[in-house]
């Protein structure tokens, strides 16, 4: 694999990284991308909240928790 990623292969790589434990080397080929590119930084983040809303509406829907989730 080479040293730089393109945005199509780190927003690749993230949505693998929801699914799956990604390996030290590709974790750091995203880290890298994503110093240089501001909007791979923000999809990434964007996935994470996404990932967060989504862990709180199950906790929420099954009843393990009381309290709505934020909007």
């Amino acid at each position: 694999m080479r040293l730089l990623l393109t945005c199509k292969e780190t927003t690749r790589l993230v949505l693998e990284g929801e699914d799956r434990t990604l390996p030290l080397g590709e974790r750091v080929l995203i880290h890298l991308h994503q110093r240089m590119c501001k909007g791979c930084t923000r999809f990434s983040r964007q996935v994470r909240l996404m990932h967060g809303a989504l862990d709180d509406w199950r906790r929420y829907a099954d009843g393990n928790d009381q309290t709505p989730p934020a909007p």
